[in-house]
């Protein structure tokens, strides 16, 4: 698993929650989610209207593609998005769960 993403209506509150109470690890990005990382985990805090509440794997370039394939394959909807530091494939799972996975640039 590489991170669950959630949204806020104000990530740097819910990311100081997560600081003070989990020690999280809080990095900041222009034009990036809020990034907090807790125990080996990340969580991506999103302001109100982004991607959704997701859980994303990380998976290489060919993996990607390969799975691309089997949700067309299967008539399951997908949409690949351009996060500029990587790619993501977002699809759903059986009961409506938002997946995500994503492939970072210049990472094997």
């Amino acid at each position: 698993m590489d991170h669950v993403a959630v949204e806020s209506p104000d990530p740097a509150r819910c990311g100081a929650f997560y600081e003070r109470f989990l020690g999280a690890r809080i990095v900041r990005a222009e034009g990036h989610p809020l990034m907090a990382y807790v125990q080996g985990g990340a969580m991506a805090i999103h302001e109100q209207g982004g991607p959704g509440t997701h859980v994303a794997f990380r998976v290489s370039e060919e993996e990607r593609r390969a799975l691309r394939a089997k949700l067309d394959e299967a008539g399951i909807p997908n949409e690949e998005r351009d996060h500029e530091i990587a790619v993501g494939l977002f699809f759903e799972d059986p009961d409506g769960r938002q997946l995500e996975a994503i492939t970072y640039r210049g990472v094997e």
